[in-house]
């Protein structure tokens, strides 16, 4: 297993998934901007700071379906595609 660092954890609201597109849409950017607000704190700026993001979702996505937390994979998907449209 590769070596990692945790940075952070993503809590959602019980009600996600009962919250309308744009609902949704406004949390997973506040979401976004928390993320990049921690890379932008961690991460030297010659650094493509997407790219690691979408590393970092990834990633995300990987370990919580290996650890059957669908809920959480569902809104990390949906934070990727809000952010590469």
């Amino acid at each position: 297993m590769e070596k990692s660092v945790k940075i952070g954890e993503l809590e959602i609201p019980t009600d996600y998934f009962v919250l309308d597109t744009e609902e949704k849409k406004a949390l997973c950017l506040i979401i976004v901007d928390t993320i990049l607000t921690i890379l932008d704190k961690h991460v030297s700026p010659e650094f493509d700071r997407i790219k690691i993001f979408n590393s970092v979702i990834d990633s995300s996505i990987q370990t919580n379906e290996i650890e059957e937390n669908y809920e959480i994979c569902q809104v990390l998907k949906d934070i990727k595609q809000i952010v590469n449209e």
